[in-house]
């Protein structure tokens, strides 16, 4: 067959190997930005969906207001966080704190060498099913996690709170599966 060009076969031969290369470059390049776009997306749906909690060993000087860290065994909300220098001395830090267990509000003072371990809990939400036993010790709240599992804690766990009503949510904060704090939804 004869070329079409006055130009020699050559050229039109070579012409015809960089579209192939242009075609075979452009359909790669689809095909990766397609699957960035589903690996973005994946990411995206499974960070909602995280099934282990995080712990991580930070540094005093990047503690900050809200975050949830262990001090002595103790799982705390950090509610204030302030530097404190005296002149030519070492800066020190002060942390106000919640601590889970008990809601007392507390005040620890940290040298700026300390170091804290930080805490992303896992998020469980629950429905409150019904509460057995008389006494706020003794009251127990019986929940219902997503697969139906019965969970009982204990009434002194819902801080602020005298009495769970039945039907409301509860979402629990768990670490390693040790539940942390307990949030009613009304």
């Amino acid at each position: 067959m004869q070329p079409v060009c006055s130009a020699k076969p050559e050229a039109h031969r070579d012409q015809n190997v960089y579209v192939g290369e242009a075609v075979r470059l452009t359909s790669m390049l689809q095909r990766t930005l397609v699957s960035a776009r589903v690996v973005a997306n994946s990411a995206q749906i499974l960070s909602k969906y995280r099934a282990f909690s995080t712990r991580e060993l930070i540094a005093i000087t990047d503690v900050r207001k809200g975050m949830t860290i262990k001090i002595e065994d103790k799982y705390c909300d950090v509610k204030e966080w302030n530097p404190h220098k005296q002149g030519r001395g070492a800066a020190a830090y002060n942390i106000t704190y919640d601590e889970l267990d008990t809601g007392k509000e507390k005040l620890h003072k940290f040298t700026s060498s300390s170091k804290v371990v930080k805490i992303e809990p896992d998020r469980e939400e629950c429905q409150v099913l019904y509460t057995k036993g008389s006494g706020k010790e003794e009251k127990i709240v019986v929940l219902a996690d997503a697969e139906y599992n019965e969970v009982e804690v204990p009434l002194a766990r819902f801080q602020g709170h005298s009495s769970v009503p039945d039907g409301a949510t509860a979402v629990l904060y768990k670490d390693d599966g040790e539940i942390m704090k307990i949030v009613v939804k009304q």
